[in-house]
């Protein structure tokens, strides 16, 4: 699983893809009004690369956990102690 911040593991053509559906330039994520757009397309393009014709639509209608699994990402990474 990825554990690390999504942009990490994004490819600069989806970082484009992302700025045209947010409608809001990168520098600009940070005060968009729909938080939620943003992580959904970051995931919908990641889950893209492993299922390529997963589309747009049917991600819409996954839960955020379902396309997280898709995608390979963890939404809650767990604590890693040592002993």
């Amino acid at each position: 699983m990825i554990e690390e911040d999504f942009m990490q593991n994004l490819k600069w053509s989806e970082l484009s893809e992302i700025e045209d559906y947010v409608g809001c330039n990168m520098d600009e994520w940070t005060t968009t009004a729909s938080k939620a757009k943003l992580a959904f397309c970051m995931q919908y393009l990641l889950a893209k690369r492993v299922k390529p014709d997963l589309t747009m639509k049917d991600a819409e209608d996954m839960t955020i956990k379902a396309l997280a699994e898709v995608a390979g990402v963890e939404l809650n990474p767990k604590e890693v102690t040592s002993t």
